[in-house]
């Protein structure tokens, strides 16, 4: 679909204020508010965001915005989807079908997210489009817990932003129900691998359809948590990073027995595994050799709930693997 620019459109009369303060990374999103719940102040990354009312008509930028919010049972709110370069909405795909979806792969501009007349947008660290662009009229922007630059990466920040738009929302009920059924799942899983006495070594990888480029996964990324609930050691678990640019010498010298091999866009988990055995260089590793490389759609290890049917997914693999 055409990104070009399109013309502003009138401001909802009731589009809320919002305070953004220019600092950047810090806490999570946390809320303040009356006993009737608004007006309600979050913190997000740092930057704190005042509601006088629930947003009804929200964008979403990225791939976990939207199941974060299906998941707190405001899926209705939302009212065009972009930027999703690699969606896999899980389990709430059927609850966010039939909402607009534009610009899969590029960023909406300014002038075309003001014409959706929103009073949220839902983004992550680093968009095109920041919060200090909206704030000139008056637009808040709510960046996920999971992509602020201080976080750690585990299934704790994915369950307090639910909570969070939750009660921003007025869907506590739904949100703290799926918040307490996903804490079940990742309980389950954990349980089975808290006597797991040795960690296999591991790397969570990214490469690039042609194979030219191939990105790793460090400490502060959700695969690492899913990787340690596994009873998997990161070899590049010393980065503190979400992602970052691998270095072939260190990941050949590391040798990691598994594989986890993150799919994106147009790719399948075939033809991922085909450009990384492309790579002669790395022909030599054990998880290539012993054809334990594990092929898993991106979204499975995004910073949302989705990550939580992933991390099943990911147990079942391992289980089957030689």
């Amino acid at each position: 679909m055409s990104t070009s620019l399109t013309r502003f459109a009138p401001l909802p009369v009731a589009l809320l204020t919002a305070a953004l303060l220019t600092g950047c990374g810090g806490p999570g999103p946390t809320v303040a508010g009356t006993s009737e719940g608004f007006p309600m102040t979050i913190s997000s990354c740092g930057r704190d965001v005042t509601f006088p009312a629930p947003p009804q008509r929200v964008v979403t930028v990225g791939s976990v915005a939207g199941p974060l919010i299906a998941a707190a049972g405001a899926a209705d709110r939302i009212t065009t989807r972009t930027f999703e370069t690699a969606p896999f909405p899980g389990r709430y795909g059927a609850a966010l079908q039939g909402i607009e979806v534009t610009a899969p792969t590029g960023e909406l501009a300014r002038e075309e997210i003001i014409a959706r007349t929103p009073d949220l947008v839902v983004s992550f660290e680093g968009a095109a489009v920041t919060p200090d662009d909206l704030a000139q009229v008056n637009i808040p922007l709510l960046v996920s817990r999971g992509y602020c630059r201080d976080a750690s990466g585990g299934f704790d920040d994915i369950f307090a932003d639910i909570e969070l738009y939750g009660r921003l929302f007025g869907t506590s009920a739904a949100a703290n129900a799926e918040v307490a059924t996903l804490k079940q799942q990742v309980a389950a899983v954990t349980d089975r691998h808290r006597d797991d006495r040795a960690a296999r070594s591991a790397a969570a990888l990214i490469i690039s359809r042609d194979g030219a480029k191939l990105s790793a996964y460090g400490s502060t990324s959700t695969v690492a948590t899913q990787m340690r609930i596994l009873g998997l050691d990161n070899v590049f678990g010393e980065v503190a990073k979400r992602s970052f640019d691998a270095n072939t010498e260190t990941l050949i010298q590391r040798d990691p027995e598994v594989i986890i091999l993150l799919t994106q866009g147009s790719q399948t988990p075939e033809s991922a595994r085909a450009a990384l055995r492309a790579r002669p260089e790395l022909a030599g590793l054990r998880a290539i050799r012993a054809n334990r490389v594990i092929a898993v759609p991106f979204g499975y290890t995004g910073p949302g709930p989705v990550a939580v049917e992933g991390l099943e997914v990911l147990d079942r693999e391992l289980e089957a693997q030689p």
